[in-house]
Parts: structure tokens; C-alpha cells; sequence
């Protein structure tokens, strides 16, 4: 008769064979970010389970004690190796000395745990209970495991868990979904781990094989479906870390929670030395402008102990999550060029004009004219224009002067819509009507090259002194941020964030009589395909079925991924019968076949058409009408072997 003690171990003896595939997949396959350090883990956990496995069905204490040896190379040595893996997705490699140094004590639990029988430091005897069955828990534990073995493994664990929790604001959006699941799937075997030590649960049964058995499924989802080691979690934090201008980050206590390169030479402060502290601490009391800044939100500008002009701006940070903090992020900027000349202005014309000739950055300067004599109507024109301004408003400098303010605004703003040109316009002459500071980034047009621009405007005198930062490089960056956090990486389409806030967009900016269509595309053999021939082939096959896509569509047509084998496309300004026509068109690239190496492939797509407004005028609405038609057709051709192209097309209702 079969008993629970074979049926556990045969599953214990189906993990470990599950956990020794996924080793091998990880240590023999593509190097990614972790795959070493997982494959040798999870080798780890095969082991570990395959020990439980002999300690259920043990005819003799010495096979029982093989088993528990097993255990024991589990409980040592999988600690290391989830804190190396967990450092590697933070952009953290450990050295080959610090990794000896931590399996000084795994290496000696093991030694400990083989020649116990002398010494009894791991635990106590006796090894069977009054029935005669092997014990997994002892009666007591010894001075080793309680004071060494189970300590480091706890430290262990936590220190990896708490390195993925600090670093997931440098992982993509995208990716910190797997990131968490990553954490959870950690900490499950480790509350099990402490219940176990506890003395909770039966003693005659290793509970952690059980549990790691049973978890085979989800790691194997996160490995092969989720592709947790396939993405590069520290793009955020490059990008942060190479801005040149200093960027500090708090929360809204005022206390430090990040700061860039940039900022560590400007505070002379390392951003270990400065994490979790105090503005006043780091800064100190002689820094007013920082603590005004955060107080009215206003643009600041202070003067460091370098000699140093800074302009000091801070940005909100705003969450609707309930259970994040907001907090400001302090940006600094190098104008001490600018200042450096405005301060010599009094002294020398001639060697404020040669310094600002030179500068980097545009300067302007505006004062109140007469017009036509008249003393009491003044307008505010430019007299004085650098080289820099000139090439950034791509006018020659001398053509700016007796240009009116309006004049200037319209120059610097050309690359904007007429709208925001006109509000802009507005708020400056505002601010210098009223002696205030203004700020604002705005797009130039430069000889048919976009360029972005970072404009200051403030009172000199009675003057205005107005000047052009070049920011293009860091909206560049924010650009690549952008386009990390909406593409989906495989195919270079959008994913479904990216693709529901651009066809939203488009939805909301269209005329009231627009027309339009929306297809919802299922690749119909896809997982097939994909369990048959391997993950790699099926990411190429996805990869061609959007280059299809794209080559079947027109360029201003929205596709986008939302995930699996499926993609969706927001077809503008089309009537239904064109709308169809690019639907069949697109039926059939869909069905052309795929030369994939070796392999030639057929993978017809069911493709849903939903009409807008007919059908639905909200993007919910579409996707909803779309994918009930896409299933229709894809139900019509379930078990059909001479598909007609037609067949593959339904229409909404």
C-alpha cells in the first residue's frame, strides 16, 4: 500500500530533477545578468531537495544521514549564492575573495554536520524517536547551529532581500514587477525556514524540500515566462549618475535618500556618508537659498564654497500610491559664467562683453525703452546679444538689437505650438514687469535641428538679463528613460503602458466626426511553436510578426504588444471599408511563412476589427469590441485545416 512517505518523496525526487533542468538551462545557456550565480543555486536546491527525498525512504541511519547531509549543503551554501545572484540584478559583483570568505562557515557546517556523531555540535542525539522513526528536527539543537549555522543563514538571506528592496528604484518599471516576485519567492522558504527551526511542524519531515518543491513551478514562470534575468536593471541609475549637474533627492523630512556623482563632489560628501541625513547636516546652516528653495519652490541661486554660481531648482515628486512617500529633487546648475560677467558689468564694459562673447550660454539683455520719446510708455528691448544667443535663435546677434521683448520670445519659442508661444509670452513679460525671476525650458528650431533650451530671465537693475542653457543632452536622456519605461525590448514596439497612453492621446485629441479602426492580432500556433522549437525561436517569430506588422501598416498607425503572442494596432482617419482592406492585408503577411534558421514555420494570426466611433469611442471600449471579434474568428478556425484568409478577419458587432 503506498503511504504519504513515498508519495512526498516522489515529488521531492520530481523537484530535484525539475531544479537540476532549470541549473542547466541557466549555467549552459546565453550568459544574462544572474544566470551564473541562479544555475549554481539552484543546483544547490536539487541537491537539497534530492536529500529529503532519501531521508523520507532511508532503510539505515547512514542513507538518512546522506540525505540530511544534503540538507545541509542546502541550508549553507544556497544562502551565498541567493546574496551573490540578488547583488548581481543590482549592478553589484562580488569578488571572488568575499565570496570565500562567505562560505568559511557553510563549509564548516558541513564538516561539523558529517562527523556530529562525535562531537554533537550541529545537534543532539538520538536520532529516532520512540517509534523508530528518523528525526529531521532533533530533539535540541547544538551550541553551532544555534549561535553560527542558523545565524549566518538568516543574516544572509535578509541582507540579499534588503539588497534588491534599496536598489529596485534603479530597475525599469517594467521590470520591477519580476523584481518583487523575485523578493517573494525568497521569502516564502525563509519564513518557512524559521517555523521549522522553531520547533512548529512535524519532526519527522524536512519541511524546506517540500516547500522548495513546490515553489518549482513559480520559479520556473519567473525564469521562462517572466525572463527575470534577461533585462539590465540599472538603466535609471546610469542615466542618473552620468547628468553632470549635481541632483540630490529627499523625501519629505529633508532627508537624503540619493544623490548623483555630481553632487558627491559638490557636497565633498560620499552618497553612503550622505544617505538618510538631514539637508542641515550635509549642507549646514550657512545655506539659506536650499532651504528657501524648499520651502516656496521658488528658483534659487547661491554661491558655493568653490566660488561657484549655482542655479538651485526643486521638482515635486508626485505619487498616487498610497503607500509611497513623495518627496523633491534639488537640481543644480553651473552659471557662474553668467554671474561671473554680470558682476563685472559695473567694472569693465569691455571685459563683459569679451567674457560673454565667449560663453557657452546665450545671454540677451533687455531694458525699458521710451517709445516714440514718450517717457511714460516704456518698452522693454533688446540691447545686447551675445554669439551664443545668436547661434541658439538662429539670427545674427546684431539683427536682436532694438527687437522687442515679444520679438525675442517669438524667437526662442518657434518650435512651439502657437498656444503655449502665446502663454509663454505672457508670463515673461509678466515676471519682468514685476522684477520677478522666471525660468522655463522651451524647443528651438536651429537649422533644422531641434534643440532645447533652458531659459533664465532675471532683473539686473532695471534691466532684464536674460539667458539660453543648451539641455538638449539631458532630454536626450529623459528621452532614452522614457523610451525604456513604454517599448516592449523584444520586438521595438510598444508595450501596453506605452501603447494605451498613445492611442488615449491620439483618442482624446481627435475630431468629433474622426473615424478609425483598432485590430487586436493573436498569433494563433504561437505557443506551439514556441514549446516545440524553443523560447529563441519563438522571440524571433515575434520579432518578424511586428516588423509585418509595421511593413502592413502605415507609419502613423499606433501597434503596441500588450503581451504574449498578442499585438493591437490604432489605425487614424481610415473608413470601414479601408480599415478592412488594411486588416486583410495584414491577414495575409501574417500568414506568409517564417524561415527561422533552419526551421520553416506557419503561424496565421485571428485578427478582431472594431470601428470607431460604430463600435466604441473610448480606447476601453475598442480593445473590448476588437478582442470579442478576434475570438469569434479565432473559435471559426479552431480545427480547420484549409483556412481561408477571410476566415481569419471577424468584424465587431
Amino acid at each position: 500500500m503506498i503511504n504519504l512517505d513515498f508519495v512526498l518523496s516522489i515529488l521531492l525526487a520530481f523537484g530535484a530533477v525539475g531544479y537540476l533542468v532549470l541549473a542547466m538551462r541557466m549555467l549552459g545557456g546565453q550568459r544574462a545578468i544572474g544566470s551564473l550565480a541562479m544555475g549554481v543555486t539552484f543546483l544547490m536546491i536539487a541537491l537539497w531537495v534530492l536529500g529529503g527525498a532519501i531521508e523520507l525512504l532511508a532503510p539505515s541511519l547512514p542513507v538518512f544521514m546522506l540525505g540530511r547531509f544534503g540538507h545541509y549543503i542546502g541550508t549553507g551554501l544556497v544562502p551565498v549564492g541567493i546574496l551573490v545572484c540578488f547583488r548581481e540584478y543590482t549592478g553589484s559583483q562580488t569578488s571572488k575573495t568575499t565570496i570565500a570568505a562567505l562560505l568559511i562557515i557553510p563549509v564548516l557546517s558541513l564538516v561539523i554536520a558529517a562527523t556530529n556523531f562525535w562531537h554533537q555540535f550541529m545537534w543532539f542525539y538520538p536520532a529516532t524517536n520512540a517509534a523508530g522513526e528518523f528525526l529531521t528536527r532533533p530533539v535540541a539543537w547544538g551550541p553551532y547551529f544555534l549561535f553560527v549555522h542558523a545565524p549566518f543563514g538568516y543574516l544572509v538571506v535578509g541582507a540579499s532581500i534588503l539588497t534588491l528592496l534599496l536598489h529596485s528604484s534603479a530597475v525599469a518599471p517594467a521590470h520591477r514587477r519580476g523584481l518583487f516576485l523575485i523578493v517573494g519567492s525568497a521569502i516564502a522558504p525563509a519564513i518557512t525556514a524559521v517555523f521549522y527551526d522553531t520547533g512548529i511542524g512535524p519532526n519527522t519531515i524536512s519541511i524546506l524540500p517540500l516547500v522548495f518543491a513546490w515553489m518549482l513551478p513559480i520559479y520556473a514562470w519567473l525564469l521562462l515566462r517572466e525572463q527575470i534575468i534577461d533585462f539590465s536593471p540599472i538603466a535609471y541609475e546610469t542615466v542618473f549618475q552620468n547628468m553632470q549637474d549635481p541632483v540630490i533627492v529627499v523625501d519629505n523630512n529633508e532627508r537624503v535618500i540619493g544623490l548623483n556623482h555630481g553632487a558627491e563632489i559638490l557636497l565633498n560628501i560620499s552618497e553612503r556618508e550622505a544617505l538618510r541625513e538631514s539637508l542641515d547636516k550635509v549642507f549646514g546652516e550657512e545655506v539659506p537659498e536650499v532651504h528657501a528653495a524648499l520651502k516656496t519652490g521658488l528658483p534659487q541661486k547661491m554661491l558655493t564654497y568653490t566660488g561657484r554660481f549655482l542655479h538651485l531648482q526643486v521638482t515635486p515628486i508626485a505619487t498616487n500610491k498610497g503607500t509611497a512617500r513623495n518627496g523633491r529633487v534639488l537640481m543644480f546648475r553651473d552659471v557662474s559664467d553668467v554671474e561671473k560677467a554680470q558682476r563685472e558689468v559695473q567694472s569693465s564694459e569691455k571685459l563683459l562683453r569679451t567674457l560673454i562673447d565667449h560663453s557657452l550660454n546665450g545671454i540677451i539683455r533687455l531694458s525699458w525703452i521710451p517709445v516714440d520719446g514718450d517717457h511714460d510708455h516704456n518698452e522693454l528691448c533688446c540691447i545686447f546679444a551675445n554669439a551664443a544667443a545668436g547661434r541658439f535663435l538662429n539670427v545674427e546677434p546684431d539683427e536682436m538689437i532694438n527687437c522687442s521683448a515679444a520679438d525675442v520670445v517669438r524667437l526662442f519659442s518657434k518650435g512651439m505650438e502657437s498656444e503655449d508661444a502665446d502663454s509663454l509670452l505672457e508670463r515673461f513679460l509678466e515676471a519682468a514687469q514685476n522684477g520677478a525671476l522666471f525660468e522655463t525650458d522651451v524647443r528651438a528650431d536651429v537649422d533644422g535641428e531641434a534643440r532645447w533650451l533652458h531659459v533664465i530671465s532675471e532683473p539686473v537693475g532695471e534691466d532684464v538679463a536674460v539667458t539660453f542653457i543648451d539641455i538638449t543632452d539631458d532630454r536626450v536622456k529623459e528621452l532614452q528613460m522614457e523610451s525604456i519605461a513604454l517599448c516592449d525590448p523584444l520586438t521595438g514596439v510598444l508595450n501596453r503602458r506605452g501603447f494605451e497612453k498613445q492611442a488615449s492621446r491620439l483618442l482624446s485629441e481627435s475630431a468629433d466626426d474622426a473615424t478609425g479602426a483598432l485590430l487586436f492580432v493573436d498569433l494563433n500556433d504561437f505557443k506551439k511553436i514556441n514549446d516545440q522549437c524553443g523560447h529563441e525561436i519563438g522571440d524571433q517569430l515575434l520579432t518578424i510578426a511586428a516588423e509585418r506588422l509595421r511593413n502592413s501598416l502605415r507609419s502613423c498607425d499606433i501597434i503596441g504588444r500588450p503581451g504574449g503572442d498578442e499585438f493591437v494596432a490604432l489605425v487614424p482617419d481610415v473608413t470601414g471599408e479601408v480599415a478592412e482592406k488594411l486588416a486583410t492585408r495584414l491577414t495575409n503577411a501574417l500568414e506568409q511563412r517564417y524561415l527561422i534558421g533552419e526551421e520553416t514555420l506557419h503561424c496565421a494570426a485571428a485578427i478582431g476589427l472594431a470601428l470607431y466611433p460604430e463600435h466604441a469611442s473610448t480606447l476601453t471600449g475598442l480593445l473590448r469590441a476588437a478582442d470579442q471579434a478576434m475570438y469569434r474568428a479565432k473559435a471559426r478556425c479552431r480545427g480547420v485545416v484549409d483556412i481561408d484568409g477571410t476566415d481569419l478577419l471577424e468584424k465587431a458587432v
